[in-house]
């Protein structure tokens, strides 16, 4: 079953408190709108690749693109990241099914 929107955004938040965390930086809480890669501190293109990669794992699947966080040459916000990732995992279900 693919995951809910809830789960994916869950997801997500988590993978970027880790990145943050991990290098110090301080998590602050994003809407829907807000966008990752300018509205945290220090979370730059290469740590969007990180946390890419990180949800990758999570997700225990490939994401086609190389960073959830930029996309046609700009930043992503939450719901266009969680959006996009729902419409994968649920690409991914209905081949596996």
């Amino acid at each position: 079953m693919a995951m809910d929107a809830k789960g994916i955004e869950s997801t997500v938040v988590a993978a970027l408190k880790k990145a943050q965390e991990i290098s110090g930086e301080k998590y602050v809480d994003l809407g829907p709108d807000d966008k990752p890669l300018g509205g945290l501190d220090g979370f730059d293109s290469l740590k969007g690749i990180e946390v890419t990669v990180m949800i990758e794992g999570q997700l225990e699947f490939e994401i086609e693109r190389d960073s959830l966080f930029v996309w046609k040459d700009r930043a992503t916000t939450l719901a266009e990241i969680c959006a996009y990732l729902g419409e994968v995992t649920a690409a991914k279900e209905k081949v596996v099914a």
